[in-house]
């Protein structure tokens, strides 16, 4: 080899096989990936994989985007919270408590960011179309969160037009919050499908 010649890559073991797609007796597909199983003190009681390597949570990001919205100073309790930490179905009374949440600081539905969607809920989706309406922000299943980014910027007098922004007060206090809960710092931020910040922590720590 000469001083020319590049070192072949090191290629990383296959993460283990957890589940296997059987069709008539045979096996179609297989799902690879890690885990880690806790116990209540949060000590590790078995591993498969790596737990260790960073993911995307998704949706498991917004209880502790909810609990850095509480930490900046937005009192959220009860349905408004759920609302806050979860996803919704786009069903009306989500949608009715979203606008309020929204009305009580002086904002609307045009200053969501979320992308325009239908309800995730089929029975709602159906009947939202039959009514003749389009897809709109506030029927994306993030908009309760959203709402409550919005409300707790104007609380504090952030800046609305770029509460999404990674570099925003709120996204920077979220980054704080995760990596305090997950005892790990943030190994990445990426952006989620409803326009937010995600942040990547490994499983031991989600």
């Amino acid at each position: 080899m000469t001083s020319t010649d590049a070192a072949p890559a090191a290629i990383a073991p296959a993460p283990p096989v957890l589940a296997e797609v059987v069709r008539s007796g045979f096996t179609e597909g297989h799902h690879r990936g890690s885990l880690v199983l806790l116990a209540a003190d949060g000590s590790v009681e078995r591993t498969l994989g790596d737990p260790g390597a960073p993911v995307f949570p998704r949706s498991s990001n917004k209880p502790m985007q909810a609990a850095a919205i509480l930490r900046a100073g937005l009192e959220l309790s009860g349905e408004r919270l759920a609302l806050a930490a979860a996803s919704h179905s786009g069903e009306p009374f989500h949608l009715d408590l979203v606008r309020k949440m929204l009305a009580e600081h002086g904002l609307s539905p045009d200053d969501l960011q979320t992308p325009p969607d239908l309800p995730l809920d089929p029975v709602a989706a159906e009947a939202y179309l039959a009514a003749g309406n389009v897809r709109e922000r506030i029927t994306m299943n993030c908009s309760g969160k959203h709402a409550a980014m919005l409300a707790v910027c104007v609380r504090n007098g952030w800046d609305t037009a770029s509460y999404l922004d990674p570099a925003h007060p709120l996204q920077q206090l979220a980054g704080q919050v995760v990596a305090e809960a997950a005892g790990e710092p943030v190994a990445a931020v990426g952006t989620d499908g409803c326009g937010a910040p995600l942040m990547a922590i490994g499983l031991t720590g989600l």
